[in-house]
């Protein structure tokens, strides 16, 4: 089982479904987009996905806010692409969360409550109510289509202003336990602006926007991640900016729980 603490930790990322629009309303309407085919689209977003750094290091500013709570922390974080990702949360500079996540299991130190919560990600992921993978942990650090898959059939939609490529027609799904993925391209196509996402069964709406981009090692990364999760009894948005980022030197990932820590409740 896990605790409130935790359960919200866990939010921060792997709550990574919902659609939203990207515009908001504004008196100053966007130009069209020069036209784009749907296949130069799929190859565009295959080209997205396959380009990621083997190594990354990034201190991240988040801020999470919902209807009980509005708290900014600081974060660091380390990955090896395909293999794992550990995160150390610190509030006022003093450290009181540690995860390791690898392609199979999930490990947190909580270290307020000195507690930690282990276990094979597929388990607490139904524990949680939150369904999650490994990659999508990774798509989401590294500004890809979340939940993209290559042999999936996917539909352009009518937009002159935006490029929206999604698994459904119009963006809904045809039957409740269906999950809708929708992509929008920036309009230099060179990345994704947002990806979105729709569970009709649970009615939650979650949008990952990509607000600013850097490059590097010739990659580009994000710079600014925005969250926006809605459902009929939650709402909440995260902002995530990356203040500093290394992607050539190797990292090594570890996490030891200390002798003295005990099972969460």
């Amino acid at each position: 089982m896990l605790n409130k603490s935790n359960a919200i930790f866990l939010g921060l990322f792997f709550l990574i479904t919902g659609c939203a629009k990207q515009w908001a309303d504004s008196e100053i309407k966007p130009e069209r987009l020069p036209k784009l085919k749907q296949k130069d689209f799929i190859l565009k977003l295959d080209s997205i996905k396959s380009i990621a750094p083997l190594y990354m290091y990034s201190k991240l500013k988040i801020n999470y806010k919902d209807t009980e709570r509005n708290v900014s922390f600081k974060t660091t974080l380390k990955s090896v692409k395909d293999s794992a990702v550990s995160v150390l949360v610190t509030f006022a500079r003093i450290p009181v969360f540690g995860a390791l996540i690898d392609t199979s299991h999930l490990t947190i130190l909580n270290k307020k409550d000195n507690c930690y919560t282990k276990g094979l990600i597929n388990e607490l992921s139904k524990t949680s109510g939150i369904n999650f993978k490994y990659e999508n942990i990774e798509e989401l650090i590294f500004g890809h289509p979340i939940g993209y898959e290559s042999d999936q059939k996917y539909h352009m939609l009518n937009d002159h202003f935006h490029y929206i490529l999604s698994n459904h027609r119009k963006g809904q799904g045809r039957k409740k336990k269906e999950i809708v993925y929708s992509y929008s391209l920036h309009r230099d196509q060179n990345h994704l602006a947002s990806t979105s996402i729709w569970v009709p069964a649970d009615s939650v709406q979650i949008e990952a926007v990509y607000s600013e981009w850097q490059f590097s090692e010739n990659k580009y990364l994000p710079k600014k991640i925005e969250l926006n999760i809605q459902s009929p009894k939650f709402s909440a948005q995260i902002k995530i900016e990356y203040t500093k980022l290394d992607t050539t030197t190797p990292e090594s990932l570890f996490l030891i729980i200390p002798e003295k820590y005990e099972k969460c409740d």
